[in-house]
């Protein structure tokens, strides 16, 4: 058996996890995301391609998944043997819903995760209909709620994926120059992230350059960088699944005045927000410190994410946790907390983007940055 913290650690999670589902009145819960299923019991897998779940009762649990995942539930979990399902002979949604059964929450008040991926509109029909007693609830923020503020073991794994990201990033810039492609400088960074120790992460490498800067949220693509072009950079560093987000924009040769004069806008905005992000601070805090910079240029308009989200452990597609620090969300950041910081910006009209973030975390004494990397436009 390989874990990445100690039983304890998992037996505690569990049991917080069990107080939240008994203050919200729930007799079980029914997990199908990969991140919660990961955060309650080690399982690390891919098998949330087909129905998995992990079923939970008020003093006992089942892992539900096909035949294929034995081997590494078995390595990578402290769960006793899993309810296995072969694909060929076995209907899975009807396995679970036995399980559901076996753990006596047939006629309970059971949670599950509405907003899921990993629960299809198809298998959430049957689910109900096999289960007609069930009073279903939705339970989506219940355990990542629970993973908000992080261990010290935790932020541990956090700042050793920074660490890989920084080192990534120092090779990506060194490799920038007039004729590589978009897809090469993704490839050199999955190659330099994968030297340094880190996983795959839920998304891949994003390269965008030129005109193409501007669409902040693309994937590598087939064009060539040219001397004069904007390249934006994003990608993340991953230990036992934790992420760490980082992302910075080069440019190659000489830049433009605006393209200088909206970088070092962007720069101090980014260190405002920052800055803003200490305990106690309402969620949206560095999100309007962020614009009263930018708004300096009327660049807020020119804004195209959400300044931040925390993050932790994640699985392809996506590494967001459910605070987000924009108006509205109602957390008010705490020691021990991570979170993106990436005020983000399109001007496609203008021809160019530019990309600035990383992953910051909420310590007693204030924010850190867990980047060594400046906020400045590296010119290459």
């Amino acid at each position: 058996m390989e874990l990445p913290f100690t039983l304890p650690t998992y037996h505690d999670r569990l049991a917080r996890v069990r107080k939240r589902m008994a203050g919200q009145a729930m007799d079980g819960l029914l997990l199908t995301m990969p991140d919660a299923v990961n955060w309650l019991t080690g399982v690390s897998s891919v098998g949330y391609l087909w129905p998995q779940a992990l079923v939970i009762s008020a003093d006992d649990l089942q892992y539900v998944t096909r035949t294929t995942e034995e081997p590494g539930v078995l390595m990578h979990s402290w769960l006793p043997a899993p309810r296995l399902y072969d694909i060929a002979v076995e209907d899975a949604v009807e396995v679970i819903a036995e399980t559901v059964r076996t753990l006596g929450l047939d006629q309970a008040t059971v949670g599950v995760e509405l907003d899921a991926f990993t629960l299809l509109p198809s298998t959430w029909d049957r689910l109900r209909a096999l289960l007609p007693e069930v009073t279903w609830v939705d339970a989506s923020l219940l355990v990542p709620e629970e993973r908000l503020v992080k261990s010290p073991a935790e932020i541990g794994y956090q700042r050793q994926a920074a660490e890989m990201a920084d080192h990534a990033m120092d090779v990506v810039l060194d490799a920038i120059r007039p004729g590589i492609s978009e897809t090469e400088l993704a490839g050199i960074a999955a190659k330099a992230l994968g030297e340094a120790g880190s996983e795959h992460a839920a998304i891949p490498p994003m390269v965008v350059s030129g005109e193409r800067s501007a669409l902040v949220h693309a994937l590598a693509g087939r064009r060539t960088l040219s001397r004069g072009d904007v390249v934006c950079v994003e990608f993340a560093g991953v230990v036992h699944r934790y992420h760490a987000v980082l992302m910075r924009t080069a440019v190659v040769g000489r830049a433009s005045g605006r393209v200088r004069e909206v970088a070092e806008c962007l720069e101090r905005a980014t260190e405002a927000a920052i800055a803003a992000a200490v305990p106690g601070a309402a969620a949206p805090a560095p999100d309007d410190a962020c614009n009263a910079v930018l708004a300096e240029l009327d660049l807020v308009r020119r804004r195209c994410h959400r300044i931040g989200y925390s993050l932790g452990v994640a699985y392809p597609p996506g590494w967001l946790e459910p605070m987000t620090l924009v108006a509205g969300d109602e957390h008010r950041l705490a020691p021990g907390m991570s979170f993106t910081i990436e005020p983000n910006l399109a001007l496609p009209d203008e021809g160019f983007g530019l990309k600035m973030g990383e992953t910051v975390l909420c310590t007693p004494d204030g924010p850190e940055s867990l980047s060594r990397h400046g906020h400045g436009l590296y010119v290459v």
